[in-house]
C-alpha cells in the first residue's frame, strides 16, 4: 500500500523552521536530501527549480508541494516542513504557504509519484490535520498525526 508515514524519517522532518522564500525552501529541501539520502544537492535543487517554473506547486490552503522525479535518487523522500511564520508562495488561492510536504521520487516511478502527490492532496485538505501538523513541536508528533 502506498502509505506517506511509510517513507517519513524524523531527519525529513522541521517544525516551525525560519524560512521566508522559495529559494530558502528548495536550498533548505535540497541540503536535506544530500545529506541524509545521498542525493545530489545541484540536481534537486535544479530540478524543484525547474518543475516550479510549469505552476506554482502551492496545492491551495497555506500547503505547498514541491516535487520532482531525480534519476539518481534510490529512494523516495518525503520531507515535512512547517514555518515558523507563513511565506507568500504563489499558490492560485493566493494564502501565504505554512505546511511543505516536499516529494522527490526517483525517475521512472510514475505510478508512486502520483499516488503519493494524491495521498498528500487527500490528507491536507482536512482542515484539522492541517492546522494540527502547522502547530506540531516535534517530528514524532507529525509521523504520529500522519499515521492516523
Amino acid at each position: 500500500m502506498c502509505k506517506i508515514a511509510n517513507f517519513l524519517k524524523k531527519e525529513f522532518i522541521a517544525c516551525r523552521a525560519d524560512i521566508r522564500t522559495k529559494e530558502e525552501l528548495f536550498g533548505y529541501i535540497a541540503g536535506n536530501a544530500g545529506k541524509y539520502a545521498g542525493i545530489p544537492e545541484d540536481s534537486v535543487l535544479k530540478s524543484l527549480t525547474e518543475r516550479e517554473t510549469y505552476g506554482s506547486t502551492g496545492i491551495g490552503k497555506g500547503v505547498a508541494v514541491p516535487h520532482c522525479r531525480i534519476k539518481d535518487s534510490k529512494n523516495v523522500v518525503i520531507q515535512v516542513i512547517s514555518l515558523k511564520d507563513p511565506m507568500p508562495y504563489g499558490s492560485s488561492d493566493g494564502i501565504d504557504v505554512s505546511l511543505v510536504f516536499s516529494l522527490i521520487v526517483p525517475e521512472g516511478n510514475n505510478l508512486l509519484y502520483l499516488k503519493l502527490i494524491s495521498r498528500i492532496s487527500m490528507l491536507c485538505n482536512d482542515e484539522k490535520m492541517r492546522k494540527s501538523l502547522v502547530e506540531a513541536e516535534s517530528p514524532e508528533k507529525i509521523i504520529g498525526l500522519i499515521n492516523l
